[in-house]
């Protein structure tokens, strides 16, 4: 079985300009915790939910807020995206993906063709689904 097979294929992507109070919105309306960060069409980095809960002050909203809490929602995706990508083809074996996950302590890997442009994106969850219920179950 290879990646294609059971990887996500629509994926969400967003500029390294967009700043932590619009990743905030976006990962408070959708059930995945991984977008990845493209531009002119190629692979730059990979933000996940607890990279934006990491740069959140928990006074946000909140009568102890500060200024300094406001000013960190401008904070750039740029500034706190994972930029030392391990990606896998189309064509990887999903053997071999789920050891760089385990091997390298990440829970998603970008699926890429050679120019970098983003084909989707395989997580541990897509793993794990494949070997519970096989490839006829898995979702995209």
């Amino acid at each position: 079985m290879i990646v294609a097979d059971i990887m996500s294929k629509q994926v969400h992507t967003v500029s390294p300009n967009e700043n932590l109070a619009e990743l905030r919105d976006i990962f408070s309306n959708v059930n995945y915790r991984h977008l990845l960060v493209e531009e002119d069409n190629k692979l730059l980095g990979v933000i996940s939910d607890r990279d934006v809960l990491a740069h959140l002050s928990p006074f946000i909203g909140t009568e102890q807020e500060r200024e300094n809490d406001r000013t960190q929602m401008d904070l750039k995706v740029r500034d706190i995206m994972s930029t030392e990508l391990i990606t896998v083809d189309s064509e990887t074996i999903v053997d071999c993906a789920s050891i760089l996950l385990l091997e390298n302590n990440i829970s998603c890997l970008p699926v890429v063709q050679d120019d970098l442009s983003i084909e989707g994106i395989l997580s541990w969850k897509d793993i794990l689904q494949f070997h519970v219920y096989g490839v006829d179950e898995t979702f995209e």
